[in-house]
C-alpha cells in the first residue's frame, strides 16, 4: 500500500515538473526585429496589460495567439502582417513573459 502511495507521489511530482517545463521552455524561436514579431508581441501587450485579460500558465498561448491573430486583422486594427508564424511565435514569447510576471 505504501509502495503504491509513493509512485503515485513520484508520478504527481513529474507530471508537475513537466507542466513547469513547458511554460517556461520557450517553443518557439521569434525574430524581435520582424515587423509580425513586434505586431504579436502589442497585441497580447494590449490584451493583458491594457484590457486586463487574465492568463494563466493553463491556458494555451498558440491557440489563444492564434485567434488574437484572426481578430486583430478582422477588426482592423492591424492592417497586415507579413509571418503569421512569426505575429504567433512573439504572441507566444510574450505571453510566457507576462504570465511568470504575475
Amino acid at each position: 500500500m505504501l509502495d503504491a502511495v509513493s509512485c503515485n507521489v513520484g508520478w504527481r511530482l513529474a507530471a508537475g515538473l513537466a507542466a513547469v517545463a513547458l511554460v517556461l521552455a520557450p517553443a518557439a524561436a521569434a525574430d524581435p526585429e520582424c515587423s509580425s514579431c513586434v505586431q504579436g508581441k502589442e497585441a497580447i501587450d494590449d490584451q493583458v496589460l491594457r484590457r486586463h485579460v487574465q492568463l494563466t500558465a493553463n491556458d494555451d498561448l498558440h491557440q489563444y495567439c492564434e485567434s488574437l491573430l484572426r481578430n486583430v486583422l478582422k477588426s482592423g486594427r492591424v492592417a497586415r502582417v507579413d509571418s503569421p508564424p512569426d505575429f504567433v511565435a512573439s504572441c507566444e514569447d510574450e505571453g510566457r513573459v507576462l504570465i511568470a510576471g504575475q
